[in-house]
């Protein structure tokens, strides 16, 4: 991935570099400032699942386990592992919930970038610059459908598996908390709007201006990056490369989209884990 990011770097042109120019201070800082309500809401959906399956922690137990899950995260393929960081911290008996409820956590977060990534298809009628095709739009309608069916209908389907101890624990959590999925939905819909805001805002700072294609884009790269696999590192390279080749087709400086990704992927994802090993070393040394 670091190979990837020395590549691009080193096939900017000169012209590219000398039009690197930080245009409106304001807006850069203001992409950086909105790395706390995004880590907020992100901690508030940590905190209602745990409400959820009934711990009810203290407050340096929910943010330290919250933080871990980030390291922890930020070390597996496509952030899959934020699981292992959070159950440590609590009783094994518990280990099994908080696991299922985190990955129902993360599907949500799959939801919102779906929803708004297929929108952005519709809007730009491409997919990255390649003229789109029906067939495209209507899988992803189709996947996005038996997702929402699967996400809202997930107690129906236990049910049939009651006889499961296990099984029984999952359908009577969702069954007694009717409207956790959908406060997950709406905190995942808040993150993803905070995303496009941070990254169109980080471009705007360095000329791009704000358009329905702009943001159209930024939903189209955020769709693509997370289909796309990754081994650790939060997708570095990976995200830079596709809003290269998506943001880059609407003529804007690639010096200046590489390094709105990066500044974007450090705040949101770099800081909060050094922050997550900075607390997890003082939780090891007590």
């Amino acid at each position: 991935m670091i190979f990837v990011l020395f590549e691009q770097i080193r096939r900017f042109d000169h012209e590219a570099w000398n039009s690197f120019v930080l245009i409106r201070p304001l807006s850069f800082f203001l992409a950086v400032i909105l790395v706390f309500p995004n880590i907020w809401l992100a901690f508030l959906k940590w905190k209602i699942t745990l409400t959820s399956i009934g711990i009810y922690s203290d407050s340096a137990l929910r943010v330290q386990s919250f933080f871990a899950g980030i390291v922890t995260g930020m070390l597996t393929p496509n952030m899959i592992g934020n699981f292992i960081g959070r159950f440590y911290y609590f009783e094994r008996k518990h280990r099994p919930q908080i696991v299922v409820f985190t990955m129902l956590s993360n599907f949500s977060q799959f939801l919102a970038s779906v929803t708004f990534g297929t929108i952005a298809i519709m809007i730009l009628d491409k997919v990255l610059v390649l003229d789109s095709s029906q067939e495209v739009v209507t899988l992803l309608f189709v996947v996005l459908l038996l997702s929402y069916l699967t996400y809202f209908f997930l107690d129906n389907f236990l049910a049939r598996f009651k006889a499961r101890q296990t099984t029984r624990v999952f359908h009577e959590i969702l069954k007694q908390n009717r409207s956790y999925r959908l406060k997950l939905l709406g905190l995942s819909f808040g993150r993803f709007f905070l995303f496009t805001t941070q990254f169109s805002l980080m471009l705007n700072a360095f000329g791009a201006e704000w358009n329905l294609t702009l943001i159209a884009s930024i939903w189209q790269v955020y769709l693509i990056t997370m289909l796309a696999p990754s081994l650790f590192l939060g997708k570095i390279g990976i995200k830079e490369s596709i809003s290269l080749f998506v943001l880059g087709a609407l003529g804007l400086n690639d010096v200046s989209i590489l390094f709105s990704s990066l500044v974007i992927w450090f705040v949101n994802s770099m800081l909060p884990a050094l922050v997550g090993l900075a607390i997890c070393r003082n939780q090891l040394k007590e």
